[in-house]
């Protein structure tokens, strides 16, 4: 069992960063609108403190969603999805981080908390990639779910995190 608390301060720092890396890997690969990357970004945040029972047999995605919320009971600030999805650079920061955070989940946690928090990360990037309509055109009319641009980067996240798509 592994538990957020036991965890460095830079390993927690890592762990949080995911949740974004893991939004921020599809949105950067298909940019839209601004009102768009903001209802991603919405998506991404209610899906991860949301989703406590559905892991709540994991202690390791369990305690980071506790964490988060006593963040936000802190008031504690969050980066602005906005800027770090429109960044320069900010795809290759996302699969980065995810890079970083399987080496992390794979040498300190057990296989079944490892296992559950790279589905939470796969869960999270797929709520995002169907967070809105992409592709519209002129006032926001027609559009795609999820576009081709999307379904690559759902793609890719999956290969980095060892998952099914």
């Amino acid at each position: 069992m592994t538990i957020y608390s036991e965890l460095s301060a830079d390993e927690q720092r890592l762990l949080r960063a995911s949740l974004e890396a893991a939004a921020v890997a599809v949105s950067a690969a298909s940019p839209g609108r601004k009102e768009e990357t903001v209802s991603e970004g919405f998506a991404a945040a209610s899906f991860v403190l949301d989703s406590r029972a559905d892991y709540v047999s994991h202690p390791l995605v369990s305690s980071v969603i506790v964490a988060i919320q006593a963040r936000l009971k802190a008031e504690q600030p969050f980066p602005d999805y906005v800027e770090v999805a429109s960044a320069a650079g900010a795809r290759e920061w996302a699969l980065d981080t995810l890079r970083s955070v399987v080496t992390l989940l794979d040498a300190r946690a057990t296989p079944d908390d490892a296992a559950a928090y790279k589905d939470w990360l796969m869960r999270i990037a797929s709520t995002v990639a169907e967070a809105g309509k992409e592709d519209q055109g002129l006032l926001g009319r027609g559009g795609v779910q999820v576009n081709d641009a999307e379904r690559a980067a759902l793609l890719e996240v999956a290969g980095v995190l060892g998952v099914t798509a």
